[in-house]
């Protein structure tokens, strides 16, 4: 089977709200399982249509605030009743005054596994 990954995932286990982009009052909460420049994977106890786009607000570890990404879910399956499902999603914007915050993030992520 093809890789068709671009960049390297790395697994963690950072806070998310996550909302569906029509409505924007309704959150749940969330756990990434891994990350990318171009995708994330998350735990949440709300099971995501494929094709839906959704707000994360990722909260950096290191930073007193979140970054806005706009995904699009690519699969969601349930994994079982205390981690709910776990979604894989495509990432098609970043807040654009905190681009940076977010990809250092990923880049500290790189240097901590290769350096």
């Amino acid at each position: 089977m093809e890789n068709r990954r671009r960049f390297l995932r790395f697994e963690t286990e950072d806070f998310l709200e996550i909302r569906p982009l029509n409505e924007v009052a309704r959150y749940t909460k969330g756990k990434s399982f891994n990350l990318s420049l171009m995708g994330i994977c998350f735990f949440s106890e709300i099971e995501w249509e494929v094709g839906q786009v959704l707000l994360i607000d990722y909260f950096i570890p290191q930073e007193l605030d979140s970054v806005k990404l706009k995904v699009v879910v690519v699969w969601s399956e349930f994994i079982d009743s205390n981690k709910g499902y776990i979604t894989g999603a495509q990432i098609i914007d970043i807040e654009e005054d905190k681009e940076n915050k977010f990809v250092n993030y990923y880049f500290q992520k790189l240097k901590e596994k290769f350096f």
